[in-house]
């Protein structure tokens, strides 16, 4: 028997090059090495998750005194703690307000913290302390899931902010808007407030 080639038509070939097969092979590649690299991040974010959760410790507040000290820090017994995530203004800070008034914003912060901690069914978690020694704390309570986040919402704390990323940014921005709290006015960051009046060496 002969042999019979089989010709391909120009129009064919340009329809159907020889590299696409190459192409495909190539962005398959890519789009594998994609998936695997979100994996392995979504991976990493729930380990880190863990181990910070884990960090975290119980505090006993059953029969245990509470004071509150100011808007994000506060004393179950003897043990000295500060809310993570937020800054609030100090106790002898003031605000103004809408009409150019100066008001005791720092001793309203430290009533709505103390508010929100005597409510029934609190719980606290403590993981790794200050530079003041003062656990950084996440409460909640029956009525309240998140104690930080109610001062940020209510206008009574500044979301900490960290390389562009807050805490409780929605929380901030939802207080901004409806002008609650040191939002109604204006108003000095307390760490600029605390750099202005020292104390000597005391926990801020």
């Amino acid at each position: 028997f002969g042999t019979t080639s089989i010709g391909i038509s120009p129009f064919l070939m340009s329809k159907f090059p020889a590299d696409r097969v190459y192409r495909r092979k190539r962005y398959g590649f890519w789009r594998s090495l994609l998936i695997a690299f979100l994996l392995a991040a979504m991976f990493l974010a729930a380990w880190f998750y863990a181990v910070w959760t884990d960090r975290r410790q119980s505090v006993d507040v059953a029969g245990q005194k509470i004071y509150v000290i100011d808007g994000d820090s506060f004393t179950v017994g003897r043990r000295a703690l500060r809310l993570d995530g937020i800054d609030a203004p100090e106790l002898k800070q003031t605000c103004r307000d809408a009409k150019g008034q100066d008001w005791p914003c720092g001793r309203a912060a430290r009533a709505a913290l103390e508010a929100l901690l005597l409510a029934p069914g609190l719980a606290c978690e403590a993981e790794a302390s200050d530079r003041y020694a003062r656990a950084l704390a996440h409460c909640r309570s029956t009525a309240t899931p998140d104690i930080a986040a109610a001062q940020a919402l209510g206008g009574m704390a500044l979301s900490h902010e960290f390389n562009g990323m807050r805490d409780y940014g929605k929380e901030e921005d939802a207080a901004r808007r409806a002008g609650l709290g040191i939002w109604q006015g204006v108003f000095e960051h307390p760490d600029q407030w605390r750099a202005k009046h020292p104390r000597n060496g005391q926990i801020p």
